[in-house]
Order: C-alpha cells, then structure tokens, then sequence
C-alpha cells in the first residue's frame, strides 16, 4: 500500500502535504492529480506539481486568517489520483497536539471534504458498481459554511474533527486498465477541499499529521 502525509502547523498557519511513493503505481497507488489552487487569501500560496505522474508534495499556506482578511473563505483545492487493480479504499488517520485554548485553532475550525470525482481517461476502469464517498466527507466545506448558534463559530458539514485513525473517506471497485506504471489516463481523480473561515482565534499553536492510505478495500466485483 501506499501512504501519503498530509501535516501542518499553524504557529504560521501553513500546512505542508507530503507524498510518499514511488513512480510504479503497483497494485494501489496515490499520486498528484494536477496543480492545487487556493482562493480568497491574503499572504497565502500553495504549491504542488501539476503532473499525475508525480508523487503528492503540496504546501499550503493560507495567509491571513483574523479579519484582516475581508474574504468570506480561504479555500483550497487539492486534486488526488488514485489508481487500484482491485477493489480499494482510502483511509485518513489524524494524529498531532490540539491546542489546550478552545478560542484557539481547533480541527473543527479547518472544513475538509471531497468532491469532483472523475475518471482520467482511457485506462480508467468503468465498473457498475459506484464508487462511494462515505459520509460526512461528501461536500465542499467552503460551499457548506454556516454559525454554531451557541458558540458563534462558525461551522461545516464536515471537518477535520470528523478524522480519527484509518477514518475510511472513499472506497469502490478497481480504478485502473493497463500495467503497473503510473499513467496519464490510468485511475481515477478526486478533490480534497480544506477551508478557514477568517475570523478571530485566540493565539496559539496546533500541529497534526494526516495519513491517507490506500489499501486492499471490501468486495466489489467489477
């Protein structure tokens, strides 16, 4: 199986995502699924390859987050290329230090969920059975922003809070035609979204780590 690691650390607000791999997909395989983009920051990038012949390496750094940035979101887009010869599913596990001061960034305050799911090309295997987004994670957090009306916060349909260890995002039959090399038209191409809501946080520093794997998944003929 292949992992790739997604951490950050908002003592800067920046959070790194770091691919690990290599360029044979094998059996299971995560890669780039093109450029990252990020809208609606302020001091903010993001930087990634845009080949899907590339291992997943992007850092996001999203800027100003107090209201000193007058943007209603900070949205970006991370595009992912998932590649199987069999059934599969990818898994997100979290591991990192929550900061102690509630006021502060917490992972319920960072959106994250998956949308755009396409096929790559030629090479990408058409099976009758769906390939299925488990819940909450089917969204695009930036579209699904609302207020907590005890707290005041705001809040998403789903976040990164929702993603404890081997948390199954995504799942389904065989993604890929063809041999073990990475291709251009080979898998399968999905969108993980991650938004900040800029608002006032208490100072402080969070750091965490987010696994996603792709492995062996349940049955599903294809």
């Amino acid at each position: 199986m292949t992992k790739n690691v997604f951490s950050f650390a908002f003592l800067v607000c920046v959070i790194s995502l770091a691919g690990l791999g290599n360029i044979f997909a094998q059996a299971l395989d995560i890669s780039s699924g093109g450029a990252p983009t990020i809208t609606g920051a302020v001091g903010g990038s993001v930087t990634g390859s845009a080949s899907v012949l590339n291992n997943l390496v992007v850092t996001i750094n999203f800027g100003e987050i107090s209201p000193s940035n007058t943007n209603s979101i900070v949205k970006v887009t991370v595009p992912i290329t998932v590649r199987s010869n069999q059934a599969y599913k990818v898994t997100a596990t979290y591991s990192g230090a929550i900061n102690a001061n509630a006021q502060a960034l917490q992972k319920s305050d960072i959106g994250f969920g998956l949308r755009n799911w396409r096929a790559m090309g030629s090479n990408s295997r058409v099976c009758a059975l769906p390939h299925t987004i488990y819940s909450p994670f089917s969204n695009d957090p930036a579209s699904s922003v609302s207020i907590n009306p005890t707290t005041g916060r705001v809040q998403y349909v789903s976040d990164l809070a929702d993603v404890t260890t081997n948390t199954t995002i995504l799942s389904g039959p065989r993604l890929s035609n063809g041999g073990n090399a990475r291709a251009t038209n080979d898998g399968y191409i999905f969108d993980a979204i991650f938004a900040i809501t800029p608002q006032f946080y208490a100072a402080g520093t969070t750091s965490a780590t987010i696994t996603f794997t792709i492995s062996a998944g349940p049955s599903a003929p294809c």
